[in-house]
Formats: structure tokens, C-alpha cells, sequence
């Protein structure tokens, strides 16, 4: 039984929703529903009737939350009890520019305090998410931290940490207060388009009916704050940049719609022999994006 699902399953029953079980695990809805639909095909048994509204525990439901919280419990007991302290070796872990927040350190940090014999190398190579894919299967990095979902993984693990939504980035004194206004306003500053973001962005603009003609084009998330902070346009960026703003310099508002957002994750191979370590360095960055998260909100 995949431990996610079950953490997902018991946030339900914690929470009574399955809108804010996603939040508090840091999963899209669907997403969520996706593993609970899992848990009952696996298990023959129907854990939610769905006529309610929001859907409750069934009696088998009920009774298998029960389970659920404590095969949740030993396994927290069993990694904590069982010379973690003591694991030594490295792990190596790429990570693409723009999953370089302030999450990862924060989860980088938890890590080397349960294993503190343990020698972490991370790889800003610069590389793209893609190219991070390759390097895990072939065994050059342990894990990475990408832009997902990657595709054509059916050799490699995936686990999403974090969700987020876009944001229009201006300038205090910017006209306008809708995402639309603000980017007719620019000047545009643009996330460097040979990235596969950066056409999905374009796609939403189009969408939208929005022509913005871009004065820049950069390559990190972060030039694009620093000029917006500087006054000289407005630019898109993932949620987790505006956390690290000087909001007295600029403001924000939601760009696209809902459904329009991005998800990092951590990929690595199935059989990976340090799993452990991967298991543990996933968990520490759901929590670090689930407070950070909270924090923003």
C-alpha cells in the first residue's frame, strides 16, 4: 500500500473534505481522488459514499481509517527507531532552477538533521527537467527535483511536494487590477521560452485574449521579480516567488484560471537503493510547501 494514499485517506477523515484534505497534503483535488479510488480497487471495498455531500466514511470506511492511521503510526516509528541516525553514504540530487526556494533548503536542512552522517550534494547544473529525467535514469543523480508531471516514466517514481497556482507580478503604481490589465499595461517581461513552461504560458495569454509584447526575456523567475520590484514591467511567476517578495514594491493577482498551475516534484528510479533517503527528503519538502503554503495564504 503506497503511504501517500494512506496519508491522503486519513487527512480526509481529518479534515471532512476532500478540498481541504488536498491542500493540507499538497495534491489537487483529483489527484486526491485519483488515490482513493486506488485504495478501494485495491482493497474490493468502498471507503466514501459519494451521494453525500461532501462524501462520509462508509462502515468499511470507518473501519479501515482505523488501519489506516496505524500502519501510518509504525511506519513513523519503525524509520525513527532504526539507525537513521547512523545512515552514512551520499545523496545526490539535481534540481532545475526554478524548484530553488526557499522549500528546499528548509527540507534540505531536515534531512541532515535526521541523518547527520549523511553528505548531500545538490546539482544546480541548469539543466532542464527533462534532461534531469535522463540523469536519474541513468543512474547519474539519485533523485531530482523537476517540473512535472514528466512523461514516459513507467521506469521511474514520481511524487508531487508542491502545487502552485501563477501569479501576475507589478509594480505598486501599475494601473490596472485584473490579470488582463496588468499585462496589457506592461511593458512584459517574459520567462525565456525555450522552456516548457513558458509555452504553456503563452498559450494561457492567448487564451485569454491578452497581447503582450515582451521588452525582456529572461531566464530565471527571480530576474523577473528583481526587474518588476525595479519597476520596469510586469512578469508571471509560480507562488512560491512572491512568498520571497518585498511586497511594499509590488503587488500581485492570479493569473489564468484555477485549473492553471504547475506541480514540482521528485523523481527517481523504482528500485533506487537509497529510497529511504528519498522517501525522507520528499516528506521534509510536502511539509516545508505545506507551511509555506499555509504561511501565504
Amino acid at each position: 500500500m503506497d503511504l501517500r494514499r494512506l496519508e491522503s485517506f486519513v487527512a480526509i477523515a481529518n479534515f471532512g473534505s476532500f478540498s481541504k484534505a488536498a491542500k493540507a497534503v499538497n495534491l489537487t483535488q483529483s489527484a486526491v481522488s485519483q488515490q482513493i479510488r486506488e485504495i478501494e480497487n485495491e482493497l474490493g471495498l468502498l471507503l466514501f459514499d459519494r451521494e453525500t455531500r461532501p462524501p462520509r466514511l462508509t462502515r468499511q470506511g470507518l473501519a479501515y481509517l482505523d488501519t489506516a492511521r496505524a500502519m501510518l503510526r509504525l511506519h513513523r516509528s519503525f524509520v525513527e527507531s532504526h539507525g537513521r541516525r547512523d545512515v552514512q553514504g551520499t545523496l545526490v540530487v539535481g534540481a532545475v532552477r526554478s524548484a530553488l526556494t526557499a522549500v528546499l533548503p528548509n527540507a534540505l536542512h531536515i534531512l541532515k538533521q535526521s541523518f547527520p552522517h549523511l553528505t548531500l550534494r545538490l546539482i544546480n547544473s541548469g539543466k532542464l527537467s527533462q534532461d534531469l529525467t535522463q540523469d536519474v535514469r541513468h543512474n547519474q543523480i539519485d533523485a531530482a527535483l523537476i517540473v512535472g508531471p514528466p512523461e514516459n516514466t513507467g521506469d521511474l517514481f514520481w511524487r508531487t511536494y508542491a502545487i502552485e497556482r501563477f501569479f501576475v507580478i507589478a509594480p505598486k503604481d501599475m494601473p490596472g487590477t485584473t490579470d488582463i490589465e496588468l499585462l496589457s499595461n506592461g511593458p512584459y517581461l517574459r520567462f525565456v521560452p525555450n522552456l516548457a513552461i513558458e509555452h504553456r504560458i503563452d498559450r494561457e495569454i492567448e487564451k485569454r485574449n491578452v497581447t503582450a509584447v515582451p521588452e525582456m526575456e529572461l531566464d530565471t523567475f527571480e530576474s523577473i521579480l528583481l526587474m518588476v520590484s525595479a519597476g520596469l514591467g510586469v512578469g508571471i511567476v509560480p507562488e512560491l516567488y512572491i512568498r520571497s517578495a518585498d511586497l511594499d514594491r509590488i503587488r500581485f493577482v492570479p493569473f489564468g484560471e484555477s485549473t492553471f498551475y504547475r506541480e514540482l516534484g521528485v523523481i527517481t528510479q523504482r528500485r533506487c537503493r537509497k529510497m529511504m533517503l528519498v522517501e525522507a527528503l520528499l516528506s521534509a519538502l510536502v511539509r516545508q510547501a505545506s507551511q509555506a503554503a499555509a504561511a501565504f495564504k
